[in-house]
């Protein structure tokens, strides 16, 4: 999973997300509505619980998400959220001012009938940095194509 462009939420091995794209869902399609499904694994650790799964999310999340958080690491306040269509995944981060940052997170390994996880991840703004530059590599791996 760490070869490929991921972006990750939190530095500890006892708290974090990380996000790795792996392939278009339908590489043939060039429109926006089907081109831009990708899928993803999720590999999540909340203290005492690990796991992954793959996931089904669009370019466009990752981009929105990147452009939101570009702001939160220059102010250090506000909030910045990745939500996904189908919601597998959710990540809403929320910035004190202070170089703190908390994010309240739900993993569902099959929307609509799955097993829901929900967990919190505190870090600090020396992992922004790291987590821009991820899904920068997301967003040139995995462009969104068409138009709405």
């Amino acid at each position: 999973m760490e070869d490929g462009p991921q972006f990750r939420i939190g530095s500890s091995n006892r708290a974090h997300v990380i996000v790795s794209p792996s392939r278009r869902q339908h590489p043939e399609a060039h429109d926006y509505w089907d081109g831009n499904w990708v899928y993803a694994s999720v590999r999540i650790a909340a203290r005492g619980f690990r796991g992954d799964f793959e996931a089904q999310l669009r370019a466009e999340e990752f981009a929105s998400f990147r452009d939101q958080l570009k702001p939160l690491n220059e102010k250090l306040d506000g909030r910045a959220k990745f939500a996904t269509t189908e919601g597998w995944l959710r990540i809403e981060i929320e910035g004190d001012g202070k170089r703190h940052f908390h994010a309240e997170c739900a993993a569902v390994d099959q929307p609509g009938m799955g097993n829901r996880l929900t967990f919190t991840i505190d870090f600090d703004q020396t992992e922004l940095p790291g987590t821009l530059r991820g899904l920068d590599a997301v967003c040139e791996a995995f462009p969104v194509v068409g138009n709405p």
